[in-house]
């Protein structure tokens, strides 16, 4: 898309929009009174076609030049297809006011069909993450925590996370437990995850029969990181151990006399394992 900043006068005619829309009559009779009162202070944008233009940014502008029996407007032209007009058209709608979460939803809906979710965040200034889990959320009709969205209980990333649950039951847990709280995207998909692996491992049934509730989980939830950390410091701690017994058997059979007496008694043969441990600790 190519825009030359020269302001040339296009008449008002020969300008089609592509987007139309019903526009607040105050805001409308505020814009005719300054545009009136102290000019055009930013030109509309158009792209040429053929002998018309067709209209990118500005439909404001151009019905209060109409208002003001003016046959001219000031405009910069662009070279942009007519789907990117519309995107242009719809994008300086969005951002010339502050959206409630709801309008933002709908606004991400009607441009997902056409565009990919990092055009929509590159034009909205969201991150495409953002656009990408409303997105979601509509195609796989969520109303529900949609809903949560519009209202801006949960952000759109973390109601990816909860919708990936498999029951209602446990993606109502899982939006009751961020509400109390606010856990991770993160958080709540471990969690999700500890549920679903219960369900499907030897306790099922016990579970299968359990009323869970988010106190429940965020304790479970606890316990498993609890039981995980404790796993990951036995683990370090082996690692140590072994380290230091690897090192200190390769220094021990550097010596002739314990080699010596490793023969002597018929135990200087090593298992397979302990030699290329021995041989990755030389070349570390």
């Amino acid at each position: 898309m190519k825009r030359s900043r020269k302001v040339v006068s296009v008449p008002i005619s020969a300008i089609k929009v592509l987007n139309s829309r019903n526009r607040n009559r105050a805001r409308l009779k505020e814009l005719v009174r300054s545009i009136g009162t102290l000019g055009l202070k930013r030109p509309i944008t158009l792209s040429k076609r053929g002998g018309a233009y067709d209209l990118a940014c500005g439909e404001g502008r151009v019905e209060a030049f109409t208002a003001l029996k003016q046959a001219d407007i000031p405009a910069i032209l662009t070279e942009a297809s007519v789907e990117d007009c519309i995107l242009m058209s719809l994008i300086e709608n969005i951002a010339r006011r502050r959206h409630r979460p709801i309008e933002l939803v709908s606004e991400i809906g009607r441009l997902a069909k056409q565009y990919t979710a990092a055009d929509i965040a590159a034009q909205l200034d969201l991150s495409p993450d953002h656009v990408r889990g409303i997105t979601y959320l509509l195609k796989h009709g969520e109303e529900s925590l949609v809903s949560a969205v519009e209202r801006g209980i949960v952000p759109p990333t973390l109601a990816v996370e909860i919708a990936k649950a498999k029951t209602p039951k446990l993606q109502g847990v899982l939006l009751e437990a961020y509400v109390n709280e606010r856990h991770t995207s993160h958080q709540i998909a471990k969690m999700r995850k500890l549920v679903e692996q219960r369900h499907r491992g030897a306790m099922k049934a016990q579970y299968a029969d359990e009323q869970i509730n988010s106190a429940a989980l965020v304790r479970a939830y606890k316990q498993e990181t609890s039981r995980q950390q404790l796993v990951s410091r036995k683990a370090d701690l082996a690692q140590g151990r072994l380290t230091f017994i690897v090192n200190a058997l390769k220094k021990l059979l550097s010596e002739r006399m314990f080699a010596s007496l490793l023969r002597q008694e018929s135990l200087d043969k090593l298992p397979l394992p302990v030699l290329r441990r021995i041989s990755l600790a030389g070349e570390s």
